[in-house]
């Protein structure tokens, strides 16, 4: 009988462990199909691209004049979670201080690229974004799409 119990438990751990590599690697290839289908879909005549470290973003009106240490930046944006299609901010104004650490990796990034008066497209990647974390209704390994307007 303790064999048996011993074996049981071994079983369901290693299905578990499949199950979760399993369902990572199902995140990272919906993420991949997802970053590969925002690059293909990106105007020929788009004015600016960046594409690196987990990020892309698209510019596609560029401002005049860069953002400067300690600079109040606004934001009008609406987030979408991209594995689900969950829009999770609609239309938000943020406002913070260039600079600020409290941004997630993936804006930290993109902020040097993005002028004032700029509009355009900004995709995270999970990695960049909130990680393997829930954080309200986007879920664990998301990849993130902002559409935003940099005041």
């Amino acid at each position: 009988m303790k064999y048996f119990k011993f074996l049981s438990f071994a079983i369901l751990a290693v299905s578990f462990a499949l199950f979760s590599c399993s369902k990572k690697d199902n995140y990272e290839s919906s993420e991949e199909t997802q970053l590969t289908n925002f690059r293909k879909s990106i105007e020929k005549d788009t004015a600016f691209v960046y594409d690196a470290d987990g990020i892309i973003l698209e510019i596609t009106e560029m401002g005049d004049e860069e953002y400067q240490p300690d600079d109040v930046v606004y934001l009008i944006y609406t987030g979408v979670a991209m594995q689900k299609n969950v829009v999770f901010a609609k239309d938000e104004t943020l406002s913070f201080v260039y600079g600020d650490n409290n941004l997630i990796k993936g804006w930290k990034s993109a902020l040097p690229y993005i002028k004032k008066n700029s509009k355009g497209t900004l995709v995270i990647s999970f990695s960049q974004g909130y990680g393997k974390e829930r954080v309200g209704v986007i879920d664990p390994y998301s990849t993130l799409k902002f559409t935003f307007e940099a005041l």
